[in-house]
């Protein structure tokens, strides 16, 4: 699945600069994945914290 989300990723980002953050950006999550903390997924990002 990962290697999907790459490729999907590498697709829709046009410039190298961008890439290598998404690459950074999946790098710290795998770290903090493997720390057993977890980032919130989109779904939780666009729910309203005041609601």
């Amino acid at each position: 699945m990962e290697a999907e989300a790459r490729a999907i990723l590498s697709e829709a980002v046009a410039s190298p600069v961008e890439r290598s953050l998404v690459d950074i950006m999946l790098a710290m999550r795998e770290a903090l994945d493997g720390e057993g903390l977890e980032l919130p997924s989109r779904a939780d990002e666009a729910r309203d914290p005041f609601a």
